[in-house]
């Protein structure tokens, strides 16, 4: 095999590399921004939202940062308003966050939902696990005022997918770099 023929490989390669991030960036951002279908402030209770097509939808808190949070006061249920049947809800697994050094934004939990209409009601209950309610209980953080926290639902995807993308984005720097590198070095290294 000549050397310019290794080249040519190792070039193609650096192109399938930015491919691959691409795709991983792509899955990262669907994490976090899906279609809101619905904000709830906390003091609202509850609330009504449509989902058009059936998929893998999230519930996100949003609030100011570096303060107690309601998350140990209240938890979500959502009931389908045409069976009267309680929907699922999982914990988020990744449980992805943003923020813009103001405002945050957290994963708590991802449902399945067919086409229809659903009532999102915050219930008395904790959205975290008992070992987040310890560590939040014993912060020292400015108490709470719901009028700056709510809840939102919007278009997700399943969780392994965001996971996937870790890897996936690894995979495309190292067909950019090794291809760059090695294709450079070619003489070099297969004379």
């Amino acid at each position: 095999m000549s050397i310019l023929s290794i080249r040519i490989f190792l070039f193609i390669l650096v192109l399938i590399g930015i491919f691959i991030i691409f795709k991983a960036i792509k899955l990262f951002s669907n994490a976090f921004n899906g279609i809101i279908l619905l904000t709830l402030p906390y003091n609202d209770n509850a609330g009504s939202f449509t989902v058009s097509k059936s998929g893998i939808y999230a519930i996100w808190h949003k609030g100011p940062l570096f303060k107690k949070t309601p998350l140990t006061y209240f938890k979500p249920h959502i009931l389908n308003t045409a069976t009267d049947k309680e929907i699922k809800l999982n914990r988020s697994m990744v449980s992805p966050r943003s923020n813009n050094f103001n405002i945050g934004r957290m994963e708590l939990f991802t449902f399945k939902a067919e086409a229809g209409h659903y009532e999102l009601k915050l219930v008395p209950g904790s959205s975290t696990s008992r070992f987040q309610a310890m560590i939040g209980a014993a912060l020292p953080l400015v108490g709470i005022d719901l009028n700056h926290y709510s809840i939102e639902i919007q278009k997700s995807q399943a969780q392994v997918f965001t996971i996937l993308a870790i890897p996936l984005l690894l995979l495309g720097i190292a067909g950019i770099i090794g291809g760059l590198v090695i294709g450079l070095l070619a003489e070099k290294i297969f004379m």
